[in-house]
Order: C-alpha cells, then sequence, then structure tokens
C-alpha cells in the first residue's frame, strides 16, 4: 500500500501561503485593445443618447446647432462671474432633461475645464502677475535674491486674480458644456447634415462623415491586429521588437487607408457619384424650436450684459 504523503498525513494545520503583490504596468498590446474598447462603448453609448427621447434630442438638428453656435458667442462675450454661473445651471438642469446624468456631463466639462484651463490660469491668481487686494497673504517682507534676479518682497492671492481665473473657468466649462450637449444629443449624420445646410461646404461634411464612418473600421482592423500579436506571444517582449513592430503597424496600416480610399472613391463613382453631396431634406421648425429660439435670445442678452449683474453683486 502506498503511503499518504507527509503533507496529508499530518493533523497539524499550518498558515496558508499568501501570494506577493507586485504592481506591474500593463504591455502595450493590452493598453490600445482596452482604450480600443472604450472608445467603442463610449460611441455606442452615445447614440444610445442621441436616439433616446429627452428634451434635447426632440429638437430640429438645424436650430440646435445654430442655438449653440449663439451662445457661445454670448459666453466669450460675457463678463459677469453671476450670469455665467446661472448658466452653468441651466447646462446642467438641460443635461439631466436630455438624459445625460450628472456625472458623465460634469466629466466632459468640469475635469478638462480644470485640468487645462485651471493650470493655465493658476499663477494669475497670484500678486506677481495680478496686483491687486491680497485674499491670502503667502509670504510678506522677504528678501530672496536668485543671481541678479530678485524676487518681490510679498506675494499673495488676489481679489482681482481670483475674479479673472473664475471667469476663465467659468468661460471654458460652459463652451463645453455647450458643446457636449450638442454632440450627445444629435446623431453625428443629422449634425453633418446640419452643418452642411447651414452653409459648410459639401465636401468638409462628406469627409467628416467618411473619417467618422471608416475610423471605426479601422479601429476593429487594429484590434485584430493586436488580439494577433498578442495571441502568438510568449514571455517577455525585448523593447526592439515592440518599436519594430508598432513602426512596421503603423506604415501598414498607412498603406492600407490608402488603398481603402482608393476603392471607396471607386465604389462612390460606380454608384453614380460625381462630386457634389445632395444635402438632407429639412425639417420644420415647430413650436419647441421657437422657444428655444426666444429662451436663446434671453440668455445671450443676460450673459452679455452680465457685467451689470456683476456690479451689483459686488464681484
Amino acid at each position: 500500500m502506498t503511503p499518504l504523503p507527509t503533507w496529508l498525513a499530518t493533523g497539524e494545520t499550518g498558515p496558508l501561503l499568501t501570494a506577493e503583490r507586485r504592481w506591474r504596468r500593463a504591455d502595450y498590446l493590452t493598453k490600445t485593445l482596452a482604450d480600443i474598447q472604450k472608445i467603442m462603448a463610449e460611441d455606442i453609448l452615445q447614440t444610445g443618447v442621441a436616439a433616446r427621447p429627452g428634451f434635447l434630442q426632440a429638437l430640429e438638428p438645424r436650430v440646435k446647432t445654430v442655438a449653440a453656435a449663439t451662445l457661445l458667442i454670448a459666453v466669450a462675450l460675457a463678463a459677469g462671474i453671476p450670469a455665467l454661473a446661472a448658466f452653468h445651471c441651466l447646462l446642467f438642469l438641460a443635461a439631466l432633461a436630455s438624459g445625460l446624468g450628472p456625472k458623465p456631463y460634469l466629466i466632459r466639462t468640469w475635469l478638462p475645464a480644470l485640468v487645462f484651463a485651471g493650470f493655465a490660469v493658476l499663477p494669475a491668481i497670484f500678486s506677481w502677475v495680478t496686483p491687486g487686494h491680497p485674499v491670502l497673504v503667502v509670504y510678506d517682507g522677504a528678501d530672496w535674491h536668485i543671481g541678479p534676479f530678485a524676487l518681490p518682497a510679498q506675494l499673495a492671492v488676489t481679489r482681482q486674480g481670483l475674479t479673472a481665473a473664475a471667469m476663465v473657468l467659468l468661460r471654458a466649462a460652459a463652451s463645453l458644456g455647450i458643446v457636449a450637449l450638442l454632440v450627445k444629443t444629435t446623431r453625428w449624420p443629422a449634425l453633418t447634415k446640419a452643418l452642411q445646410a447651414l452653409g459648410m461646404p459639401a465636401v468638409f461634411v462628406l469627409v467628416l462623415e467618411l473619417a467618422y464612418r471608416y475610423l471605426f473600421l479601422f479601429l476593429l482592423l487594429l484590434a485584430d491586429y493586436l488580439l494577433g500579436r498578442r495571441s502568438r506571444l510568449v514571455g517577455a517582449e525585448p523593447a526592439l521588437a515592440k518599436l519594430e513592430w508598432v513602426g512596421g503597424t503603423l506604415a501598414g496600416f498607412l498603406r492600407l487607408a490608402g488603398e481603402y480610399s482608393k476603392e471607396i472613391a471607386a465604389a462612390m463613382q460606380a454608384r453614380g457619384f460625381g462630386g457634389e453631396a445632395r444635402p438632407a431634406p429639412a425639417g420644420r421648425p415647430g413650436v419647441r424650436e421657437a422657444c428655444l429660439a426666444v429662451a436663446v435670445a434671453l440668455i445671450f442678452v443676460s450673459l452679455v450684459g452680465g457685467k451689470y449683474l456683476g456690479q451689483i453683486g459686488g464681484l
């Protein structure tokens, strides 16, 4: 009879071995595949949001595009913080009424505004850049010299600097919010046709439509390339081999894009395309569009005249 193993015959219990966790960065193939899947998921989600019933989805695309352009001009000319803050509340309510959700809307508007515009205007809040009434003194009475250069004796956060930085942030976030609401609540073909109806050259509209359509085709082809590469790898890959494969793949995709463009042009010509895109049949604006036009006009007047509201509020 075969004796039992020692570890099975003993009755004593010991601590189990724990696996040591080490932080390991994902390889470039896995990261690129995850990014492609994220792009596909966001496009599917956007298509679903634009197709569902909502406040902005029910509006005619041309009227909605003109309203967005008018609001962008109004935001650029706005001079009062209270008016811009009230306008942000209206944008947030419009996003909720259109089914965008508070978290996606805030991520697409305030996060880029804080990251890009926030870092750009951060030095403007200090007295070195924007002199004015100090709100918070960082240091005072210092005598610092760096070679032939001397730093100012006082560094403070000024009221004028905070006001200027707040204006830039509010304008940037409002502009991003307007564009996000327009793009998220309008199907891409309807948006491009609306731009064409408003005077954009037909060739630009055609390029936008084809680029949007075939971008996802090339992403799917790239995903197949990456899956094939990853399925054939065993063990670690040298850095030089990574660079060689990436360079060869980019060259192959450029050649593939050229071949696809020739085939697409030949297919369009075979179907009777003569270089002129036909405009889409325009819909009739209704009562909702008239109400939107009145609301946009009131908002425009309020934003452009916002400096008077700012003077009343003391900002």
